[in-house]
Order: structure tokens, then C-alpha cells, then sequence
């Protein structure tokens, strides 16, 4: 247990700025045998593991796809807060629109959803919210098809949210960030045994953050966030061969809406920092996620892993849905949309999994056998209030809305299964096979509880890697996904009510990767091709009917480089580039054209020189390449470049107490850019686009950390 001049000690340092920069006599009252030493060498951004990609923990060179693994040293040295912020650093990654409290992410071309697109510790992770980045100790995007081990997803990848965990060691990390737009952010993370065996171990983050926004309501005001996450993790070692955990967070967040701008003609009309909404729109949301675990080490020959989770989001939502298509120069005033609502919505979303992982011989092949299951339940519960809202003029507040007497109700859940095995297969040292299969079935239930729909989906996947040399390795991967799709809605269809097939995507992907310099830089790169078939089309007939048809194809092919490490003793980067061909290859509207917001060419790095022993600065280089900003390509985004910098410095109080005061600028040279998300109704020329995010003029944020 911790000892009373410790917590002394620990409360002070963290707390009291006085007793950091107090003269050396008032040090001989610590004793520094009293003191866990938790700091160290700077990390380089290198990764030379990730957990996602094969369900298992596994070495980027065994690892048959590309994996940029996001680790906590970058993440501390931008002060990132969402997920974007993170998610920036890898160029095979677009951001759609920004709004109702999350972001929205594409990789390789195709958007994640909500519901199958993320993992939190390699279990699907509803996330329809800003996600805690307070609470995560790394990000891993895992790239291509991911049906053989996660089930329904899309063809892009996934995003792998890796949490923080216990540590034996007592650590403390106490943090203030001020910035731009109001912004303040206070977080402590408290981790250490709780008892003298250091079998009981427990971590708790705390964080509150609070921040305007940099845009404006038509009345003048201007939107604020109120935003807390807390999150505790316990690990118990039953005995040396089993450990159980547990884990709970708690995410609030309220903002004021913004649904983007307008561009006519390329303007942004009423300014950059014009917001359209009701300056009363507002989304509330409340997270809470729960769960359990268990690894067990069952003999020399197998392990088992088995988790549950229970994720519970609540959320209102009031929005105005401003039609920006109707505002009128000559009177200052625009409508707002008939379907402008006051919605509560109630997600419950569960996963549960288990995996056995085998490590044995056959004759002289090396197996790493994993055979495992997984069930996601979900369930959803709305009550809407459809809204009338009169008409805004520019430069007052909106009026209130009205409400009806009675809300409207809808509900929906679902139940997914699935069954898979895979094999990684070591030859010798040049020479590895990995093969899967999985087996998936998706159960919607009637309205009298029996199962009313039924999807199932068979998905392999095959790869060979071979190892020229120990550092690098060379594979060749083909995988696939799937998307269940519901029974055709569409009344006037011909089929109205068939069933459809879930839509595929597969991919072939060569790649190879070097670890370098003495295994200080890591650097891969691959040329793919996903091909995404069986989307909706109508197909009309010759006498004006038509049916819907899962004829839809699209075609994504690309290059990627990544590298990750030091270049050299002082100087340690990380970096990636993309080149993306995407088109709809079949398709009734949108046939040859590129999909929204997925640049031809993108690219990032990130870079820390330590000055000296102390000091750090950085240079950070966004470039976006043009893209379209509709499906039917007639709005178009420049390209842009961006510059970030930062500097950091470092106080040694003593062996085990250090302070970092860092100093952040965010798009340095004050560039313009249109960053994700547009709607044009089909013809810019004639609607303009709406709902485009506008990137941030420079913006900074200084923050001090105490670290025990």
C-alpha cells in the first residue's frame, strides 16, 4: 500500500508548483528510497508491436498488412484531445463533417461506421461521440478487410483504440493545458499496486476540459463545450498463471451545434466564422462503459482471453437544420428545415469474446493457432419532437422553437454472432503462412421476438510472408469484408421487401517492412487494390419499373509509405503518404467519379530535434491534396498545406519528480483550408455546399505537466 510520506510527498508535488522549484535543502527531507523511478528516455514514436491486427500481440514484421501504431509519446507532445487530432498523423486517413459531439473518419476511401468501424482493446466500440483520448495509451489504424477477426466492417480498416492499463510502479502525471478559444484542460492520471505483492493494481484518469468555439451564432455568441472523462482500470493476479481485470469510464459532453459552412461560387458566404444553426441547438451525450476480464495461462501450449462490455449512451440532440439554400441577401434571413427535431436517442451496445491461442509444432512447422468467438447486441430507443422554427435574420437570435404535443418513438436491435480461426504457420526463418476463416451470422428480431432476418457470411483470409533478412520482411495478402444490409424498403421497387446480400469488399495487397539503424527506424510500405461489390443500384426495366439491383462496384487502389523512429540520435520522426485511386466503377449516378472527401494524393510528418538534454522542439507538415466534396463531383476542395509546430522543456526536480511545459501552435502560417465534410443536392452550381468544415485559423495551447 502506498505509505503516508509518499501520498505526502506525491499530493505536494502534484499540487503545489512552490514546493518544485523549492532550494536543494528542502530535498534531504525525501528519501529516495521511498521513491518508484518512472522516468526515463524519450520514446521515438516507434512501435514495434501492435495488438489489433492479428487479435494477438504481434511484431510488425509478422504482421501481413499495414498497421501505423499511434503510441502515447506523440500523443503527449501534441496535446491531442480527439481523435482527429490523433488520427492527423496517418495520411491514409480522411475526416469527414464535424458535429453532434463526433467525428467521422474514412481510411483508404471508405467511411467506418459508427457501430463496426472502431475498437476499444479489440472489441467492437460503438462510437458515436468524441472518443477519450485521456484514456488511451495508443491507436492502432489497422488497414484493409478485418471481417476474418472482427466481423462486419468496412473494407478501409478499422480503428483500435488501445487503453491505458495498470502499472506495477507508482506513477502520477498531473496536467494543465490553456489555449486558444478559452480553452482550459486539467487531467491527472493516478496508476500504481495497491498492495505489497503487487498483485492488485489500479489506474484512474481524471479529466475536465472546457473551450468556445472560434465561430459565431448569428446573435454574436458563440458555442462552448463542457466536457469530462473519467475512467478506472483494476488488474488482479488470481496467481501466476491467471489475471482478472475490470474496467468503467464515464464520458459527458455538451456543445452547441455547428453544422459547417456555405460556399457559393468558392466564397464562404457570411464569413468563415458564421455558424447557420439556432444559436438554442445543443447535443448532450452521456457515456458509460463497464466490462471484465479474463487471461489465463491454461498449460505451456495455451491461453485464453475472455471480456465482456457494456456500453450505454444517452444523448439529446436539438437542432435547427438551417437550409442554407434559402437565405436571401437583400432581406438577411434563411429558413430552417421541417424536420428540425428535439430528438433523445439510447444506445446499448455489448460485446463479449473469447479467444483460445494454441502455440505448438507439427513435425517442424511453428503454429500459433487461434480459435475464438465474439457476440455484439444492440439495441436502440428514440423519442423525437419534430420542430417549427421561424425564420432567421442575420444578426439576431433565433426565435424558440415550437414543440408538438406528442413525440414520435422508433426502436431497432440486432444480434451478431461469429466464429473464427486462424493460423500463423512458421516454416523456418524465412517462410510464414497465415490462414483464417470465419463464419458470421447477423439476427434481427420481429416484433414478436423471433428472428424476423437472418445474414450470414463466410469470410477467409490468406497471407505469405517471407523474410529475406532478420530486419525485414516481405507478404503478400488477400482479405475480405462484408456490410449486412437490410431487406429492400424501397415500396416502388419491384422487389420492395427481397432480401439482400451483405455488400463485400477484398483485397490484394503487397507490402514490405524494414526495421532499420540498428532497429531504431521502423519503415514499411504497400501497393493494394479493394474492390467494394454488391452495393444498391436501381435497374430499370423496360417499361419504367425498376428493382434494386447489387450491381454497385467500387475500385480503390493505392500506394502508402510509413516510417516511425529516429533518424538519428537527436532527431526522431514519424510519417506517411498516400497515393489513392478511388472510383465508383458501377454505379447509376456516380459512375467514374471519386468518392467525397478522398484525396488523389496526402501526406504527414511529425518531427521532435532534442536541443538539449532538456529541450525538445517540433514540426509538423500536413498536405491534403484536392479532393471533391460531393459524390456527384461538382464541388471541389483545394488542396492545402499545413504547419504545426511545438517546443517542450523539461525540469528535473529529482530522480523522480519532473515537470514539461510544452507550447503548441496549430496551423502555424495561418493557412485557409476547407477541411471534411459538404452536401450539395446534387449541383454546386446551383445550391452551393453546406456543411463544410472550415480548418481553424493558428491557433496555440500551453500546458505544464507534474510527473511522479
Amino acid at each position: 500500500m502506498f505509505k503516508r510520506s509518499q501520498l505526502a510527498i506525491l499530493i505536494g508535488a502534484t499540487f503545489v508548483s512552490s514546493n518544485i522549484y523549492a532550494d536543494t535543502t528542502d530535498n534531504e527531507a525525501i528519501d529516495p528510497e521511498k521513491l518508484m523511478v518512472v522516468t526515463g528516455e524519450r520514446a521515438n514514436y516507434k512501435a514495434d508491436a501492435n495488438t489489433g491486427s492479428m487479435r494477438m500481440e504481434m511484431t510488425q514484421l509478422e504482421t501481413p498488412g499495414q498497421v501505423t501504431v499511434l503510441d502515447q509519446q506523440l500523443i503527449e507532445d501534441q496535446r491531442a484531445t480527439t481523435l482527429g487530432d490523433v488520427l492527423k498523423n496517418d495520411s491514409s486517413v480522411s475526416t469527414g463533417s464535424l458535429n453532434n459531439n463526433f467525428e467521422r473518419f474514412s481510411i483508404r476511401g471508405f467511411d467506418l461506421s459508427t457501430s463496426s468501424g472502431y475498437l476499444r482493446d479489440g472489441k467492437q466500440h460503438f462510437s458515436y461521440y468524441r472518443q477519450p483520448i485521456e484514456l488511451l495509451d495508443s491507436i492502432e489504424v489497422l488497414k484493409g478487410p478485418a471481417g476474418l477477426l472482427y466481423g462486419q466492417s468496412a473494407p478501409g480498416g478499422l480503428i483500435n483504440m488501445v487503453s491505458k492499463k495498470p502499472t506495477k510502479e507508482t506513477h502520477i502525471v498531473f496536467s494543465q493545458d490553456l489555449g486558444s478559444d478559452n480553452e482550459t484542460r486539467t487531467s491527472i492520471d493516478v496508476s500504481g499496486s495497491l498492495n505489497e505483492e503487487e498483485s492488485l493494481r489500479a489506474r484512474l484518469v481524471l479529466s475536465q476540459q472546457n473551450y468556445d468555439s472560434w465561430r459565431n451564432y448569428s446573435d454574436g455568441s458563440s458555442p462552448s463545450t463542457d466536457r469530462f472523462v473519467g475512467g478506472l482500470f483494476v488488474e488482479y493476479d488470481i496467481n501466476d498463471d491467471v489475471t482478472v481485470s475490470a474496467h468503467y469510464d464515464r464520458t459527458t459532453d455538451d456543445s452547441g451545434a455547428d453544422s459547417g459552412s456555405y460556399i457559393v461560387d468558392g466564397e464562404t458566404v457570411l464569413g468563415d466564422d458564421y455558424i447557420w444553426d439556432a444559436q438554442w441547438s445543443n447535443t448532450s451525450i452521456e457515456v458509460e462503459n463497464v466490462g471484465v476480464g479474463i487471461a489465463a495461462q491454461l498449460n505451456e501450449t495455451w491461453t485464453v482471453k475472455a471480456s465482456f462490455n457494456n456500453q450505454d449512451y444517452k444523448r439529446n440532440d436539438v437542432e435547427s437544420y438551417p437550409d442554407e439554400t434559402t437565405y436571401n441577401a437583400d432581406t438577411g434571413t434563411y429558413s430552417h428545415a421541417s424536420y428540425a427535431s428535439d430528438r433523445t436517442d439510447n444506445w446499448i451496445f455489448q460485446t463479449a469474446s473469447v479467444d483460445l491461442v494454441g502455440e505448438f509444432k507439427t513435425g517442424s512447422i511453428d503454429h500459433t493457432l487461434l480459435i475464438g468467438t465474439n457476440w455484439v447486441g444492440y439495441s436502440y430507443e428514440q423519442s423525437k419532437y419534430t420542430l417549427s422554427v421561424e425564420d432567421t435574420t442575420v444578426g439576431e437570435a433565433t426565435a424558440a422553437a415550437t414543440y408538438p404535443d406528442t413525440p414520435s418513438t422508433s426502436s431497432s436491435k440486432y444480434n451478431s454472432y461469429g466464429l473464427y480461426v486462424q493460423d500463423m504457420m512458421t516454416f523456418n526463418e524465412q517462410w510464414q503462412v497465415l490462414a483464417g476463416l470465419r463464419y458470421d451470422i447477423k439476427v434481427t428480431p420481429g416484433d414478436d421476438g423471433e428472428a424476423d432476418e437472418k445474414l450470414d457470411a463466410i469470410v477467409p483470409k490468406f497471407a505469405v510472408i517471407y523474410h529475406p533478412v532478420s530486419n525485414g520482411s516481405i507478404y503478400l495478402t488477400y482479405s475480405e469484408s462484408f456490410e449486412p444490409q437490410s431487406d429492400v424498403s424501397d415500396s416502388s421497387a419491384t422487389n420492395f421487401g427481397a432480401e439482400l446480400d451483405p455488400v463485400t469488399g477484398t483485397l490484394y495487397e503487397l507490402g514490405s517492412k524494414w526495421e532499420l539503424m540498428d532497429d531504431q527506424l521502423f519503415l514499411s510500405g504497400a501497393l493494394f487494390q479493394i474492390t467494394q461489390e454488391n452495393s444498391t443500384i436501381d435497374s430499370y426495366n423496360s417499361d419504367g419499373t425498376y428493382e434494386v439491383a447489387q450491381i454497385g462496384e467500387r475500385v480503390h487502389r493505392g500506394a502508402e509509405i510509413a516510417f516511425q523512429g529516429n533518424l538519428t540520435d537527436d532527431l526522431s520522426l514519424s510519417g506517411s503518404g498516400t497515393y489513392l485511386d478511388a472510383k465508383y466503377t458501377v454505379d447509376e449516378d456516380y459512375q467514374g467519379n471519386r468518392p467525397a472527401d478522398v484525396p488523389e494524393f496526402s501526406a504527414t510528418l511529425w518531427s521532435r530535434y532534442q536541443v538539449t538534454e532538456d529541450t525538445d522542439v517540433n514540426l509538423g507538415i500536413i498536405y491534403v491534396g484536392s479532393r471533391y466534396g460531393d459524390k456527384d463531383n461538382t464541388f471541389k476542395k483545394g488542396a492545402y498545406t499545413r504547419f504545426d509546430a511545438g517546443i517542450a522543456h523539461s525540469f528535473q526536480y529529482d530522480q523522480n519528480l519532473e515537470m514539461v511545459f510544452r507550447f503548441n501552435v496549430e496551423n502555424l502560417l495561418d493557412t485557409d483550408y476547407y477541411a471534411g465534410g459538404s452536401t450539395t443536392n446534387g449541383d454546386y452550381g446551383l445550391n452551393g455546399s453546406q456543411n463544410v468544415v472550415i480548418g481553424e485559423e493558428r491557433n496555440f495551447i500551453a500546458s505544464v505537466q507534474v510527473r511522479y
